[in-house]
């Protein structure tokens, strides 16, 4: 995807968001109700590969546009006329960092990934009736495999310990998976029959910083060959022989102090399931008839 025609999809996304009048109706908010939700959005890596023009922390300000991909979700909710959700969401997503993206030290390091993430999480949601603006918070767990392109075949980098965790007694293989605490915000405008659409920012904080294979420091390649491979031994360094003083053992590979998040910008499709709208609204008709008779 092209940076260009990010920047305006993001120029179009915040232009609705802050300037469209408040639609969502009221009528969606004066009943309980089960419903669903489809998320089709971007994808934005906060690691310690790629990132902007300076090393970063791992935070908004180190956003590279240039490694944007995609994400997918969908879930169910159940919904109360207080306007509070709770809300339980699968999502599958892929996250990417390239250092040869960062117009900084990074890029000497020439590292890259590929990170395809499946994640489940639950959290509550409160959305302010008059406007359709909500907030959400909760916790889930993100499974992880990060991956690097070596001439032109994709590996799994976790069980090739390219910081000598296969190696050293004193290094662990991270794990495949991690809490994390997904948080965000949007807004909501209403459609036919109680659904919506909302235009959705979420964020995860994740509790690894292992999502892009990079965090402590390098470890001796020749000993990552003779161990795992040769694939191995390529992918724990990609220096340029011009800096290759930089990727020497025991010099600084990543930044431990921080650990890995991710965030998404999309939309959010949200409907009831129609069997729950029915029963409830039969209830009511039955409720008001009996009220009648008396």
């Amino acid at each position: 995807m092209k940076t260009t025609t990010i920047n305006y999809s993001l120029f179009f996304t915040f232009l609705i968001f802050f300037f469209s009048k408040p639609v969502f109706a009221q009528r969606s908010q004066n009943r309980p109700y089960v419903g669903y939700n489809i998320t089709l959005a971007s994808s934005h890596f906060l690691s310690d590969l790629g990132g902007r023009d300076a090393d970063g922390s791992h935070g908004p300000a180190d956003l590279d546009i240039a490694s944007t991909r995609y994400g997918l979700g969908t879930g169910i909710f159940f919904h109360t006329p207080s306007g509070l959700s709770v809300i339980t969401d699968v999502h599958f997503a892929r996250l990417y960092g390239d250092d040869k993206e960062a117009k900084s030290s990074r890029t000497r390091r020439n590292l890259h990934v590929r990170t395809d993430i499946f994640e489940t999480i639950v959290k509550v949601e409160y959305t302010f009736n008059r406007s359709g603006i909500y907030m959400n918070l909760g916790g889930g767990l993100c499974f992880f495999k990060p991956k690097a392109q070596l001439e032109g075949t994709w590996y799994d980098l976790r069980p090739l310990g390219t910081e000598g965790q296969n190696i050293d007694p004193e290094k662990s293989v991270y794990n495949k998976y991690t809490p994390i605490i997904p948080f965000g915000v949007g807004k909501k405008f209403e459609l036919n029959n109680n659904m919506s659409i909302a235009i959705d920012f979420s964020f995860r904080k994740a509790f690894t910083d292992y999502l892009d294979d990079v965090s402590t420091r390098y470890y001796d390649k020749e000993a990552i060959g003779d161990h795992s491979g040769d694939v191995a031994k390529q992918l724990s360094s990609r220096a340029s022989a011009d800096v290759s003083s930089s990727a020497e053992p025991g010099s600084i590979r990543g930044n431990p102090n921080f650990n890995d998040n991710y965030f998404f910008i999309g939309f959010k499709l949200s409907s009831p399931f129609q069997s729950t709208h029915k029963t409830w609204s039969r209830k009511r008709h039955r409720s008001k008839r009996r009220y009648r008779r008396r």
